[in-house]
């Protein structure tokens, strides 16, 4: 196994198995895309200095012209994406929209971000990741490619938010746009701490939550009218994340700890789910 198949094993065996029976061509590229995204998110919530943060974003960016300029790339995911992603036509803007998604969040906390913002880190840090692997792996058209990766990263990007809630806040990090604070009337100066104990923050979350729903139900629909044979690890992959999102809508949006947890068998459930899949 490869070292970014171990990496993709060791912190999310649901991309890792579902993309197993794929050519090797096609792991390799998913692996290294998602090594890269890894990557980035652990600089996000690293506790290394500013300016540590900012000298290897910057580096990242000097990485990307190196890769597309054919020159030699200076990191070892540089050259995995120059080896194995460089044969699908990965986009350099793709890449760049990822690395300045991630911008938004580093070197400082994302904190109660516009609406505008909050669809651009979307959009760089889930939405293109989504585009990229579908892009590889399936064989649905480039407007269904954009439409599905939306749905999808999305959906995902912010059931993601609001599972890890606590953990998020108490670091400082503030996902939900402050227009939604606003609505649940949150006052702009409080702390994040004071945020996640906020009798109203429930108020917000399921504001955001409506937005979830509905991409999930895009992606399904859109999954259901497109269906293939390279799909089934795309419903996987959905039906993990919603089932996670019904487990939080069903407890109420007030709770925000523990977070949902599935067990093996439900996830096995999803899958044989995912393998009976049938579009129209």
């Amino acid at each position: 196994m490869s070292s970014i198949g171990r990496i993709v094993r060791k912190n999310h065996s649901a991309v890792f198995w579902c993309t197993r029976h794929y050519p090797k061509a096609k792991r390799e590229a998913v692996y290294t895309l998602y090594a890269l995204v890894k990557h980035l998110d652990d600089l996000s919530s690293s506790n290394l200095p500013k300016k540590e943060k900012e000298d290897i974003l910057q580096a990242w960016r000097r990485e990307l012209v190196n890769i597309y300029d054919k020159k030699v790339p200076e990191t070892d995911i540089g050259r995995k994406i120059y080896k194995n992603c460089m044969r699908f036509k990965v986009p350099r803007e793709s890449l760049n929209a990822i690395i300045e998604g991630f911008s938004l969040d580093c070197p400082e906390p994302l904190c109660r971000p516009s609406n505008e913002n909050f669809e651009k880190y979307c959009y760089g840090i889930a939405e293109v990741p989504s585009f990229l692997i579908l892009k590889v792996i399936a064989e649905f058209d480039e407007p269904t490619t954009q439409s599905l990766s939306k749905a999808i990263g999305r959906a995902v990007e912010i059931t993601n938010i609001l599972k890890n809630i606590k953990e998020d806040m108490l670091n400082g990090h503030i996902y939900i746009p402050k227009e939604y604070l606003t609505l649940a009337q949150i006052d702009d100066n409080l702390s994040s701490k004071d945020v996640l104990t906020h009798t109203n923050l429930y108020i917000a979350r399921q504001k955001l939550a409506e937005i979830a729903r509905s991409s999930f139900r895009e992606a399904y629909r859109l999954l259901e009218e497109n269906n293939n044979k390279n799909s089934k690890p795309i419903v996987y992959m959905l039906n993990l994340y919603y089932r996670y999102f019904e487990l939080m809508d069903t407890r109420g949006w007030e709770v925000i700890s523990p977070k949902p947890v599935l067990k093996a068998k439900d996830r096995l459930m999803l899958l044989i789910k995912a393998l009976f899949f049938h579009g129209n």
